[in-house]
């Protein structure tokens, strides 16, 4: 206890979801296991289902925590309504500094689903959360320059970049797992690693199969992740002529399958910055992504082939421009790599991370 007081300041941490389909949530564990846990006391306040309303027991039970550990900073994830719940419990238990990074909004979906609900996250949780935030951060230089978070002022400490770790060796389980995957060694895999909802991009990505030339060569699309319109998605995505397509579910050795893989694909109508993208290039392989958010300013330095958002028959074209080229999937993953390597590494995250907190703390 005496350590605490002295050396480590108490700093918690908020997370909501399920391991393997969240990557706000990855990068929560990357961080309680880093190095920075020699420097701040680490304190998880985590909720693994969403909140429809406003959720009194969660708030209560966080309440207590926050005055039991009397934390100096609570860093707040999100701004849909868990993020709501996790500043409301911060500002209720009297924590004098708390920090929310924009992940995302849902001022952006393309299909909100319930009307009301859409117009009360978007006019009601979501400025209230920032309206509450003693700090606010976002994850890219798009999110930083959104229309909704100029009013901020000196509350905005800067981007604080999705971060991941840089495999030494990106193929070493390569031949096992594509074994196990009964992939050959000529078949080319394409894999897909998100949260299974049209936002996603997916009606978009099966048009697109269906508008590739034909090849001799076998063609293996492998789908990560698992989410509401998985079954839709899953229709969508059948009976597509000359591609092999398998829905894997949550995964946890996501890894192990790029390692599998040849080239990433990722259809997004939006996004701020994904950590599925990041880790892919971080395993050497090429990217097909469209033009959206945080996608552009990752791959404007090369690691891949961009397309308008919604556009399948762009989609296509870049794919068989990279699905018949083996010695330019090679050239282009490595460059990819290097990009992760120089700006979005795990310790580039871990930097930015703790200069937003050493300066907010010294406030």
């Amino acid at each position: 206890m005496q350590r605490r007081a002295v050396n480590r300041p108490v700093v918690v941490q908020h997370s909501a979801g399920t391991p393997g389909a969240n990557g706000p949530l990855t990068a929560v564990q990357r961080v309680l296991t880093s190095s920075l846990a020699d420097r701040y006391e680490f304190v998880r306040m985590h909720q693994s289902a969403g909140n429809g309303s406003l959720n009194v027991p969660l708030l209560r039970e966080w309440v207590r925590l926050l005055r039991r550990v009397r934390p100096a900073l609570v860093h707040v994830r999100g701004l849909q309504n868990e993020g709501l719940h996790g500043v409301l419990a911060a500002r209720l238990a009297g924590c004098p500094r708390i920090l929310v990074t924009v992940h995302g909004t849902v001022r952006d979906l393309r299909q909100p689903g319930r009307p009301w609900r859409h117009r009360l996250l978007v006019h009601g949780a979501e400025p209230a959360t920032l309206r509450m935030a003693s700090h606010v951060g976002t994850v890219c230089e798009y999110a930083a320059g959104r229309g909704f978070l100029r009013h901020l002022g000196t509350k905005f400490v800067g981007v604080i970049p999705n971060g991941v770790p840089l495999p030494a060796h990106p193929r070493a389980s390569r031949d096992r797992v594509r074994a196990d995957l009964g992939l050959g060694p000529d078949d080319v895999a394409m894999i897909a690693v998100s949260r299974l909802t049209w936002e996603k991009g997916y009606g978009v990505l099966a048009d697109a199969l269906r508008r590739l030339p034909p090849s001799t060569t076998r063609r293996v699309l492998l789908v990560a992740g698992d989410g509401p319109d998985r079954d839709p998605i899953a229709a969508a995505l059948t009976g597509i002529g000359g591609v092999d397509v398998r829905l894997l579910g949550n995964r946890l050795d996501v890894p192990d399958l790029l390692a599998a893989a040849d080239l990433f694909v990722f259809p997004t109508l939006h996004e701020n910055l994904s950590n599925a993208l990041l880790e892919a290039m971080a395993h050497g392989l090429p990217v097909v992504a469209s033009a959206v958010g945080g996608n552009v300013e990752v791959l404007r330095s090369g690691g891949g082939r961009l397309v308008p958002p919604g556009d399948p028959d762009a989609l296509a074209g870049a794919l068989s421009l990279l699905l018949d080229a083996p010695v330019e999937r090679g050239h282009v993953g490595e460059l990819g790599r290097k990009v992760v390597a120089e700006g979005y590494s795990l310790d580039v995250m871990l930097g930015a991370l703790d200069r937003v907190y050493r300066r907010i703390l010294t406030e």
